[in-house]
């Protein structure tokens, strides 16, 4: 199928444990078939957001997964994953939440060819692992951090329309995450992809 990467720009909004941020941010992946098999091939991603407004903040990840169904208008999508959180506002009310946080763990999800038309793709995924944290706690009157690891789950979904004969798409998602300590992340985003 046609889609064998690109770069992007996106913009949104983001919420970090009841923080709101604008956003505005890069991707990038590439997407191959396999040689010997052209219903298998593999995913490689990243993007980076700066989180932005009274607040501030950064956010990344990473994928890495195999595509099943390459051929075929409804493809399936395992991958690892990972994302880094960090909110840099100091509020003082606030100094006993994370403001950051690191996932990593798996992602099973598919990619529709709406209408088996590649120039519009619906895409989802539900991710789950691990989410490494700090947990402020309050120790003889001072805020001690102390590491901690919780169990996440999360979701993300995205669609896309091809807007011209060059592959250009327009770009509609969204992704959000809870964390068993109650962390929260989400976020909704437009972008436009070369």
């Amino acid at each position: 199928m046609g889609d064998y990467g690109n770069v992007g720009i996106n913009a949104g909004y983001a919420r970090l444990n009841a923080r709101d941020y604008g956003k505005i941010g890069l991707e990038g992946s590439l997407k191959k078939e396999l040689d010997k098999n052209p219903n298998i091939g593999y995913t490689l991603g990243g993007n980076a957001s700066a989180l932005i407004g009274k607040k501030a903040g950064v956010n990344a990840g990473v994928y890495a997964g195999m595509d099943f169904g390459t051929s075929t208008c409804t493809e399936l999508n395992l991958g690892i994953i990972g994302d880094y959180t960090k909110g840099f506002d100091k509020n003082n009310l606030t100094d006993l939440d994370s403001k950051e946080s690191l996932k990593a763990g798996g992602s099973i999800g598919f990619t529709r060819n709406i209408c088996c038309d590649e120039g519009r793709k619906l895409k989802m995924a539900l991710t789950g692992g691990a989410d490494f944290h700090s947990v402020p706690e309050i120790n003889n009157g001072q805020i001690v951090k102390s590491n901690k690891v919780s169990p996440f789950v999360g979701s993300n979904i995205e669609y896309s329309q091809q807007i011209n004969d060059k592959g250009h798409q327009l770009v509609f998602g969204g992704k959000c995450s809870i964390t068993k300590n109650g962390a929260t992340y989400g976020e909704a985003s437009i972008g436009y992809r070369f």
